[in-house]
């Protein structure tokens, strides 16, 4: 790099739908002939000058930290930006190809190796094409309130267990058992004139109206969907009338969604992808015009790997707890799922562990804090108080998976993020307070240029 490049922004879209039918959670999806609802991923890359990066946005439920690193390294190849440089991101949307291993140990299912190379190639591809098409750059970076979109999903029984929202048995007059976050984090980059490059977002609420949430009346998922992160991109686009990137990422939403239980959960779940995803839009585009712009600049990186042990065996439950409610159905699947989630925890002992990479990025007083949990909003909320910087965007689900990270606290309320498993929920009950602090020194590393 040098000074004539100071500034620089590209961005690039590419398809990662596959095209053939893959299982996802013991269910066929394919590609959809009706309505266009590919799935896709998002490269953006800058540069100051002197240093540069790269952040990828996928259209995944998860992705595993062993393929999420041959995913990186390619990119480094290809592109020649610095692989710890290189966050790749899932954005949660559920009905999408396995890249994790979470379900295995219900329906047997898991990665095909076939579509993850092909997700490798595709992924570098997009980051090497933002990077040939890097332009001069200017930054505007904030947070945009939103009402009526995300809700805290786990509330309080009267014996002060927990029961999820898309419960058929709950009571919507019970409290929340947390709080919720409204603020849909942005970084839009602009050329000098005001044309759109690209937009990052970061929002948080389980990307996953299309799927994965037990809804009565509604049909099984059968179509491969980008959900309503997905279409709040398409309808930025359509406003802007320029076909830019927009990277969503995943906010701190291990226990928030989009459902709010004074209300029956939508039955069709892609119209209710295009309501939600035309709301997070409007709240972008009511604010983003009256946000300073400001120059790339003092772009920095830094990461930590670390390891933090399981849960041991004497401190875990698994489920039976009916906190998805009183459903036959949906016990029959928990049961079945547990059983064989014990079994194998039992099997493996209480010395195992998860290797979890902590990083932050910043430029021009924005920051982007990235971690590989489905993290509890109450550790998100924090890491966005304590950061030094005036815009920070939280990113679950990046470089790797480590499960549900839940409060300690929530462990004595119990509820499906609670439940241990092998992938799903593993981690020791003080991971949230260990990757919250960490996450905050990355910040502060960022901020002061340390190592």
């Amino acid at each position: 790099m040098n000074a004539g490049n100071r500034g620089r922004v590209g961005a690039s879209t590419v398809n990662i739908t596959p095209d053939d039918a893959l299982d996802w959670g013991g269910k066929s999806l394919r590609r959809n002939q009706v309505e266009e609802s590919d799935l896709l991923a998002h490269a953006v890359v800058m540069t100051d000058g002197n240093e540069i990066g790269a952040v990828v946005s996928t259209d995944l439920t998860m992705i595993a930290r062993n393929y999420f690193l041959g995913m990186q390294e390619l990119a480094a190849l290809k592109s020649g930006i610095p692989a710890d440089h290189i966050t790749i991101a899932a954005n949660h949307v559920h009905v999408a190809p396995s890249v994790s291993p979470g379900w295995r140990y219900l329906h047997n299912d898991g990665p095909d190796p076939m579509y993850v190379d092909m997700l490798a190639v595709k992924i570098a591809s997009a980051v090497v094409e933002a990077k040939e098409g890097m332009k001069p750059a200017t930054v505007a970076a904030g947070n945009a309130p939103t009402t009526g979109i995300s809700f805290n999903r786990r509330y309080l029984r009267p014996d002060g267990s927990v029961e999820m929202s898309f419960s058929n048995s709950l009571d919507p007059s019970w409290p929340p058992a947390g709080p919720a976050d409204n603020d849909l984090g942005y970084i839009l980059f602009e050329e000098p004139d005001g044309t759109p490059i690209a937009v990052i977002t970061s929002f948080s609420a389980h990307n996953h109206v299309c799927g994965g949430s037990p809804v009565p009346g509604r049909p099984e998922p059968t179509v491969f969907h980008r959900d309503f992160g997905g279409r709040f991109g398409d309808v930025l686009r359509r406003e802007l009338g320029v076909p830019i990137p927009t990277a969503y990422l995943a906010g701190a939403s291990g226990n928030t969604a989009w459902q709010d239980p004074n209300e029956p959960p939508p039955v069709d779940g892609p119209a209710a992808a295009w309501r939600i995803g035309t709301k997070l839009a409007d709240a972008w585009l009511d604010h983003y015009k009256s946000v300073p712009r400001k120059p790339v600049i003092d772009l920095r990186f830094t990461s930590e790997l670390i390891e933090i042990p399981d849960r041991p065996l004497a401190e875990s439950h698994f489920c039976g707890d009916m906190c998805r409610g009183t459903d036959t159905g949906i016990q029959a699947v928990d049961e079945a799922r547990w059983t064989a989630e014990r079994a194998a925890v039992e099997s493996r002992g209480d010395s195992t562990s998860c290797m979890v990479e902590i990083g932050a990025m910043s430029f021009s007083d924005t920051a982007i804090s990235a971690n590989p949990a489905e993290l509890f909003v109450e550790f998100g909320l924090e890491i966005k108080e304590r950061s030094p910087f005036d815009v920070t965007l939280v990113s679950e689900l990046s470089n790797g998976y480590c499960g549900y990270v839940p409060t300690e606290h929530a462990f004595d309320e119990g509820g499906y993020e609670t439940h241990r498993s092998v992938f799903s929920s593993r981690l020791a009950k003080n991971a949230g307070r260990i990757i919250t602090d960490k996450s905050v020194e990355m910040l502060e590393r960022c901020r002061t240029g340390g190592e």
